[in-house]
Protein backbone atom coordinates (compact mmCIF):
# COMPACT_ATOMS: atom_id res chain seq x y z
CA UNK A 1 0.00 0.00 0.00
CA UNK A 2 1.59 3.93 -0.40
CA UNK A 3 2.85 6.07 1.69
CA UNK A 4 1.73 9.20 1.11
CA UNK A 5 3.43 12.90 1.87
CA UNK A 6 1.03 15.15 3.72
CA UNK A 7 2.15 18.98 2.80
CA UNK A 8 0.95 22.19 4.70
CA UNK A 9 1.90 25.48 6.14
CA UNK A 10 2.49 26.09 9.64
CA UNK A 11 -0.73 27.99 11.62
CA UNK A 12 -2.87 28.04 14.49
CA UNK A 13 -4.55 24.95 12.75
CA UNK A 14 -1.40 22.34 13.42
CA UNK A 15 -2.98 20.36 16.16
CA UNK A 16 -5.98 19.57 13.28
CA UNK A 17 -3.92 19.31 10.63
CA UNK A 18 -1.60 16.33 12.55
CA UNK A 19 -5.34 15.12 13.56
CA UNK A 20 -6.08 14.63 9.64
CA UNK A 21 -2.99 13.20 9.34
CA UNK A 22 -3.27 10.87 11.89
CA UNK A 23 -6.50 9.47 10.67
CA UNK A 24 -5.43 9.04 6.99
CA UNK A 25 -2.37 7.22 7.63
CA UNK A 26 -4.89 4.85 9.91
CA UNK A 27 -7.28 5.01 6.92
CA UNK A 28 -4.60 4.31 4.33
CA UNK A 29 -2.66 1.46 6.80
CA UNK A 30 -6.12 -0.51 7.32
CA UNK A 31 -6.63 -0.91 3.66
CA UNK A 32 -3.08 -2.64 3.12
CA UNK A 33 -1.35 -6.09 4.15
CA UNK A 34 1.94 -4.32 4.71
CA UNK A 35 3.38 -1.72 6.53
CA UNK A 36 4.22 1.54 3.84
CA UNK A 37 1.54 3.31 4.81
CA UNK A 38 3.29 3.61 8.28
CA UNK A 39 6.62 5.69 6.46
CA UNK A 40 3.81 8.30 5.31
CA UNK A 41 5.27 12.08 6.34
CA UNK A 42 3.82 15.29 7.42
CA UNK A 43 4.85 18.28 6.77
CA UNK A 44 3.90 21.66 8.69
CA UNK A 45 5.88 24.21 6.52
CA UNK A 46 7.00 27.34 8.51
CA UNK A 47 8.11 30.19 6.72
CA UNK A 48 10.94 31.22 8.66
CA UNK A 49 12.52 27.96 8.00
CA UNK A 50 15.19 28.19 5.58
CA UNK A 51 14.66 24.45 4.38
CA UNK A 52 12.58 21.68 5.62
CA UNK A 53 14.68 18.69 7.67
CA UNK A 54 16.79 16.50 5.50
CA UNK A 55 14.23 13.44 6.51
CA UNK A 56 11.29 15.81 5.11
CA UNK A 57 13.73 16.13 1.13
CA UNK A 58 13.65 12.19 1.93
CA UNK A 59 10.69 11.00 1.96
CA UNK A 60 9.20 13.67 -0.65
CA UNK A 61 11.54 12.23 -2.87
CA UNK A 62 10.19 8.80 -2.04
CA UNK A 63 6.88 8.98 -1.10
CA UNK A 64 3.89 7.47 -3.78
CA UNK A 65 1.64 10.02 -3.61
CA UNK A 66 1.05 13.92 -2.59
CA UNK A 67 -1.39 15.65 -0.81
CA UNK A 68 -1.39 19.26 -0.15
CA UNK A 69 -3.84 21.29 2.52
CA UNK A 70 -4.37 24.18 0.24
CA UNK A 71 -5.42 27.77 1.20
CA UNK A 72 -4.42 31.16 1.15
CA UNK A 73 -1.66 30.77 3.77
CA UNK A 74 -0.09 27.37 1.89
CA UNK A 75 -0.51 29.35 -1.79
CA UNK A 76 1.67 32.54 0.38
CA UNK A 77 4.27 29.65 1.44
CA UNK A 78 7.26 29.90 -0.42
CA UNK A 79 8.59 26.50 0.80
CA UNK A 80 5.30 24.88 0.14
CA UNK A 81 5.63 25.76 -3.04
CA UNK A 82 9.21 24.27 -3.73
CA UNK A 83 7.54 21.52 -1.99
CA UNK A 84 4.98 21.09 -4.37
CA UNK A 85 7.70 21.80 -7.80
CA UNK A 86 10.41 19.15 -6.19
CA UNK A 87 7.33 16.61 -6.32
CA UNK A 88 6.05 17.87 -9.87
CA UNK A 89 9.46 17.36 -11.15
CA UNK A 90 9.27 13.88 -10.21
CA UNK A 91 6.55 13.16 -12.89
CA UNK A 92 6.73 12.21 -16.44
CA UNK A 93 6.14 15.53 -17.79
CA UNK A 94 2.54 15.51 -20.21
CA UNK A 95 1.80 12.44 -17.70
CA UNK A 96 -1.90 12.25 -15.56
CA UNK A 97 -0.50 14.21 -12.10
CA UNK A 98 -3.49 11.90 -10.38
CA UNK A 99 -0.28 11.63 -7.49
CA UNK A 100 -0.74 15.37 -6.26
CA UNK A 101 -4.01 15.62 -4.80
CA UNK A 102 -4.86 18.91 -3.73
CA UNK A 103 -7.20 19.66 -0.61
CA UNK A 104 -9.09 22.33 0.02
CA UNK A 105 -8.09 23.00 3.20
CA UNK A 106 -10.03 26.35 3.47
CA UNK A 107 -12.95 26.88 1.26
CA UNK A 108 -12.02 30.74 -0.28
CA UNK A 109 -8.66 29.74 -1.58
CA UNK A 110 -8.01 30.95 -5.21
CA UNK A 111 -5.16 28.25 -6.67
CA UNK A 112 -3.33 29.47 -9.40
CA UNK A 113 -2.55 28.27 -13.23
CA UNK A 114 -1.56 24.84 -13.13
CA UNK A 115 -2.39 23.77 -9.54
CA UNK A 116 -5.50 21.73 -10.45
CA UNK A 117 -9.10 21.60 -8.65
CA UNK A 118 -8.80 21.04 -4.85
CA UNK A 119 -10.75 17.99 -3.66
CA UNK A 120 -13.59 19.39 -1.65
CA UNK A 121 -15.67 18.30 1.23
CA UNK A 122 -18.95 19.88 -0.49
CA UNK A 123 -20.10 20.18 -3.57
CA UNK A 124 -20.56 23.89 -3.72
CA UNK A 125 -16.61 24.48 -2.43
CA UNK A 126 -18.11 26.60 0.24
CA UNK A 127 -16.43 24.94 2.91
CA UNK A 128 -12.92 23.70 3.53
CA UNK A 129 -11.91 20.32 5.15
CA UNK A 130 -10.51 22.55 8.52
CA UNK A 131 -14.23 24.22 8.81
CA UNK A 132 -15.47 20.19 8.82
CA UNK A 133 -12.75 18.96 11.10
CA UNK A 134 -13.07 21.82 14.01
CA UNK A 135 -17.17 21.59 13.99
CA UNK A 136 -18.87 18.86 15.81
CA UNK A 137 -21.59 19.58 14.07
CA UNK A 138 -19.63 18.55 10.95
CA UNK A 139 -18.36 15.46 12.42
CA UNK A 140 -19.99 12.79 9.83
CA UNK A 141 -19.04 14.64 6.81
CA UNK A 142 -15.51 14.84 7.81
CA UNK A 143 -15.60 11.14 8.07
CA UNK A 144 -16.86 10.62 4.93
CA UNK A 145 -14.36 12.74 3.17
CA UNK A 146 -11.55 11.45 5.05
CA UNK A 147 -11.82 8.48 4.23
CA UNK A 148 -12.75 8.86 0.56
CA UNK A 149 -9.06 10.90 0.15
CA UNK A 150 -7.56 8.11 1.98
CA UNK A 151 -9.02 5.37 -0.69
CA UNK A 152 -7.96 8.15 -3.63
CA UNK A 153 -4.60 7.65 -2.29
CA UNK A 154 -4.94 4.23 -2.13
CA UNK A 155 -6.04 3.54 -5.57
CA UNK A 156 -3.12 6.38 -7.06
CA UNK A 157 -0.60 4.62 -4.75
CA UNK A 158 -1.37 1.23 -6.22
CA UNK A 159 -2.13 2.05 -10.09
CA UNK A 160 0.33 5.25 -10.77
CA UNK A 161 2.77 5.90 -8.01
CA UNK A 162 4.99 8.78 -8.60
CA UNK A 163 8.39 7.31 -9.60
CA UNK A 164 10.93 8.15 -6.93
CA UNK A 165 14.03 10.70 -7.43
CA UNK A 166 17.25 12.14 -5.18
CA UNK A 167 16.53 13.98 -2.80
CA UNK A 168 17.19 18.04 -3.94
CA UNK A 169 20.61 19.02 -2.49
CA UNK A 170 19.59 22.90 -2.52
CA UNK A 171 16.09 23.51 -1.50
CA UNK A 172 16.31 27.21 -2.19
CA UNK A 173 17.51 26.86 -5.07
CA UNK A 174 14.58 25.11 -6.24
CA UNK A 175 11.40 27.20 -8.00
CA UNK A 176 8.14 28.13 -6.20
CA UNK A 177 5.56 26.92 -7.67
CA UNK A 178 3.22 29.73 -6.59
CA UNK A 179 5.26 32.44 -6.86
CA UNK A 180 2.94 35.43 -7.00
CA UNK A 181 2.68 37.88 -10.23
CA UNK A 182 4.19 41.10 -9.51
CA UNK A 183 0.57 42.81 -9.27
CA UNK A 184 -0.33 40.79 -6.09
CA UNK A 185 -1.52 42.75 -3.23
CA UNK A 186 1.40 43.66 -0.98
CA UNK A 187 2.10 44.72 2.57
CA UNK A 188 4.70 46.18 3.97
CA UNK A 189 5.53 44.63 7.34
CA UNK A 190 7.75 47.06 9.69
CA UNK A 191 9.23 46.31 13.26
CA UNK A 192 9.91 49.13 14.80
CA UNK A 193 12.03 47.68 17.57
CA UNK A 194 15.45 47.61 18.48
CA UNK A 195 18.14 44.43 19.28
CA UNK A 196 18.54 43.24 23.05
CA UNK A 197 21.96 44.96 22.94
CA UNK A 198 20.36 48.42 22.71
CA UNK A 199 17.67 47.52 25.09
CA UNK A 200 20.22 45.99 27.61
CA UNK A 201 20.39 50.24 28.08
CA UNK A 202 16.87 50.97 29.60
CA UNK A 203 15.20 47.18 30.20
CA UNK A 204 16.08 44.62 32.69
CA UNK A 205 14.04 41.75 30.80
CA UNK A 206 15.67 41.52 27.53
CA UNK A 207 13.91 38.06 26.93
CA UNK A 208 12.08 39.69 24.28
CA UNK A 209 14.80 40.58 22.13
CA UNK A 210 17.17 39.04 20.28
CA UNK A 211 19.93 40.33 17.48
CA UNK A 212 18.13 42.16 15.33
CA UNK A 213 14.99 44.32 15.71
CA UNK A 214 13.20 42.13 13.74
CA UNK A 215 13.71 38.89 16.18
CA UNK A 216 11.23 40.95 18.49
CA UNK A 217 8.50 38.76 20.46
CA UNK A 218 6.35 40.63 22.92
CA UNK A 219 4.19 37.73 23.74
CA UNK A 220 7.00 35.69 24.63
CA UNK A 221 7.17 32.28 26.16
CA UNK A 222 4.22 31.46 24.38
CA UNK A 223 4.39 32.03 21.55
CA UNK A 224 8.19 32.13 21.01
CA UNK A 225 8.25 33.04 17.49
CA UNK A 226 8.62 36.64 16.58
CA UNK A 227 5.74 38.70 15.85
CA UNK A 228 6.86 39.84 12.27
CA UNK A 229 6.42 36.04 11.60
CA UNK A 230 2.65 35.71 13.29
CA UNK A 231 2.06 39.21 11.04
CA UNK A 232 2.96 37.66 7.70
CA UNK A 233 0.90 34.24 8.45
CA UNK A 234 -1.75 36.11 9.01
CA UNK A 235 -0.94 38.23 6.05
CA UNK A 236 -1.22 34.97 3.83
CA UNK A 237 -4.24 34.22 5.53
CA UNK A 238 -5.94 37.09 3.76
CA UNK A 239 -3.77 36.45 0.39
CA UNK A 240 -1.29 39.31 1.37
CA UNK A 241 2.04 38.86 0.19
CA UNK A 242 4.00 40.48 3.17
CA UNK A 243 7.68 41.59 3.34
CA UNK A 244 9.42 42.27 6.95
CA UNK A 245 12.01 45.22 7.32
CA UNK A 246 13.01 47.51 10.05
CA UNK A 247 12.71 51.62 10.30
CA UNK A 248 15.66 52.03 8.02
CA UNK A 249 14.61 54.35 5.56
CA UNK A 250 10.95 53.85 7.09
CA UNK A 251 9.39 57.27 6.25
CA UNK A 252 10.51 56.73 2.18
CA UNK A 253 8.83 53.34 2.16
CA UNK A 254 5.68 54.64 3.25
CA UNK A 255 5.47 57.39 0.97
CA UNK A 256 6.25 54.55 -2.02
CA UNK A 257 3.92 52.11 -0.76
CA UNK A 258 1.25 55.04 -0.68
CA UNK A 259 2.31 55.46 -4.10
CA UNK A 260 2.28 52.39 -5.30
CA UNK A 261 -1.25 51.38 -3.23
CA UNK A 262 0.44 49.28 -0.95
CA UNK A 263 -0.37 48.43 2.34
CA UNK A 264 2.77 49.41 5.21
CA UNK A 265 2.07 47.68 9.00
CA UNK A 266 4.04 49.38 12.04
CA UNK A 267 4.75 46.51 14.72
CA UNK A 268 6.23 49.35 17.30
CA UNK A 269 7.85 48.47 20.78
CA UNK A 270 6.44 50.95 23.76
CA UNK A 271 9.88 51.24 24.79
CA UNK A 272 11.37 52.34 21.54
CA UNK A 273 10.71 55.72 22.00
CA UNK A 274 13.21 55.78 25.52
CA UNK A 275 16.02 55.36 22.96
CA UNK A 276 16.91 58.78 21.31
CA UNK A 277 17.95 57.79 18.45
CA UNK A 278 15.05 55.42 17.41
CA UNK A 279 12.54 58.55 19.15
CA UNK A 280 13.74 61.11 16.34
CA UNK A 281 13.30 58.47 13.69
CA UNK A 282 9.55 57.88 14.99
CA UNK A 283 9.17 61.37 15.33
CA UNK A 284 10.09 62.34 11.96
CA UNK A 285 7.70 59.71 9.94
CA UNK A 286 5.33 61.22 12.33
CA UNK A 287 6.11 64.70 10.97
CA UNK A 288 6.16 62.90 7.50
CA UNK A 289 2.68 61.73 8.55
CA UNK A 290 1.51 58.30 8.57
CA UNK A 291 -1.55 58.16 5.91
CA UNK A 292 -3.27 55.14 6.06
CA UNK A 293 -0.26 53.05 7.24
CA UNK A 294 -1.40 51.21 10.21
CA UNK A 295 0.44 51.05 13.60
CA UNK A 296 0.06 48.29 16.22
CA UNK A 297 1.76 48.64 19.27
CA UNK A 298 1.66 45.28 21.25
CA UNK A 299 2.63 44.49 24.80
CA UNK A 300 1.85 41.23 27.02
CA UNK A 301 -0.46 41.74 29.76
CA UNK A 302 1.92 39.27 31.72
CA UNK A 303 5.02 41.45 30.90
CA UNK A 304 5.27 43.23 34.21
CA UNK A 305 8.34 45.32 33.37
CA UNK A 306 6.06 46.83 30.91
CA UNK A 307 2.93 47.25 32.93
CA UNK A 308 4.54 48.80 35.54
CA UNK A 309 6.13 51.38 33.33
CA UNK A 310 3.16 51.72 30.96
CA UNK A 311 1.85 55.09 32.04
CA UNK A 312 5.44 56.56 31.25
CA UNK A 313 5.69 54.46 28.06
CA UNK A 314 2.23 56.01 26.78
CA UNK A 315 3.45 59.87 28.19
CA UNK A 316 6.77 59.09 25.41
CA UNK A 317 5.12 57.17 23.00
CA UNK A 318 2.02 60.29 22.51
CA UNK A 319 4.90 63.35 22.76
CA UNK A 320 6.62 61.36 19.62
CA UNK A 321 3.72 60.76 17.84
CA UNK A 322 2.31 63.82 18.55
CA UNK A 323 0.14 64.19 15.18
CA UNK A 324 -0.83 60.48 14.51
CA UNK A 325 -2.17 59.58 18.01
CA UNK A 326 -4.71 62.56 18.38
CA UNK A 327 -6.26 61.67 14.43
CA UNK A 328 -9.56 59.98 14.94
CA UNK A 329 -9.36 57.92 11.64
CA UNK A 330 -5.59 56.84 12.09
CA UNK A 331 -5.29 52.83 12.23
CA UNK A 332 -3.42 52.84 15.32
CA UNK A 333 -4.20 50.28 18.04
CA UNK A 334 -2.68 50.24 21.51
CA UNK A 335 -4.20 48.32 23.74
CA UNK A 336 -3.17 44.45 22.37
CA UNK A 337 -2.26 42.17 25.78
CA UNK A 338 -2.20 38.95 23.97
CA UNK A 339 -1.97 36.75 20.81
CA UNK A 340 -5.63 36.83 20.12
CA UNK A 341 -6.04 40.32 20.79
CA UNK A 342 -2.88 40.97 18.23
CA UNK A 343 -4.53 38.72 15.74
CA UNK A 344 -8.03 40.32 15.69
CA UNK A 345 -6.04 43.99 15.45
CA UNK A 346 -4.22 43.15 12.58
CA UNK A 347 -6.29 40.90 10.75
CA UNK A 348 -9.02 44.30 11.39
CA UNK A 349 -6.19 46.82 10.24
CA UNK A 350 -5.30 44.74 7.50
CA UNK A 351 -8.79 44.74 6.11
CA UNK A 352 -9.27 48.08 7.09
CA UNK A 353 -6.18 49.65 5.08
CA UNK A 354 -7.08 47.38 1.82
CA UNK A 355 -10.74 48.88 1.70
CA UNK A 356 -9.16 52.56 2.03
CA UNK A 357 -6.67 51.91 -0.89
CA UNK A 358 -9.74 50.68 -3.14
CA UNK A 359 -11.33 53.67 -2.01
CA UNK A 360 -8.26 55.77 -3.25
CA UNK A 361 -7.86 53.90 -6.60
CA UNK A 362 -11.50 54.37 -7.64
CA UNK A 363 -12.16 57.74 -6.79
CA UNK A 364 -8.73 59.39 -7.28
CA UNK A 365 -8.51 60.68 -3.77
CA UNK A 366 -5.71 60.46 -1.17
CA UNK A 367 -5.91 60.51 2.47
CA UNK A 368 -5.49 64.50 2.59
CA UNK A 369 -8.98 63.94 0.61
CA UNK A 370 -7.47 66.01 -2.51
CA UNK A 371 -8.33 64.39 -5.46
CA UNK A 372 -6.04 63.54 -8.01
CA UNK A 373 -5.75 62.52 -11.77
CA UNK A 374 -5.44 59.03 -12.18
CA UNK A 375 -2.36 58.30 -14.41
CA UNK A 376 -3.47 56.61 -17.63
CA UNK A 377 -2.93 52.82 -18.14
CA UNK A 378 -1.22 51.70 -21.90
CA UNK A 379 -2.59 48.61 -22.75
CA UNK A 380 -0.40 47.00 -25.80
CA UNK A 381 -2.02 44.62 -28.30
Amino acid sequence: MPNFFLSSAAGDDDPYVRQLFEDLRRRVASHSTDQRATLSYLSVTDPRAAAPPADALLRLASCDVFVALVSPRYLRNASCGRQWQIFADRLTPGADPAPMIPVAWAGDAETPAGIGTPMTPTDDGSRGLRQLIRLRSLRQDYETFAEALARRIVSVGASDPAPSADPVADFAAVPNAFTPPAADPRVHVVVAAASRAEMDRIREDLDYYGDDGRDWAPYRPDPREPLADRARLIAADRALHAEVSTLDGMADRIERARADHEIVVILCDWWLTQLDDYRTMLADIDRRGLGDAAMLVPASSDDAETMDNLPRLRFGFRRTFRRSSGQSHSLMRTEIGDTDAFDADLAGVLEEARNRLFRAETTGTRDNGVTVAKRPILRGP
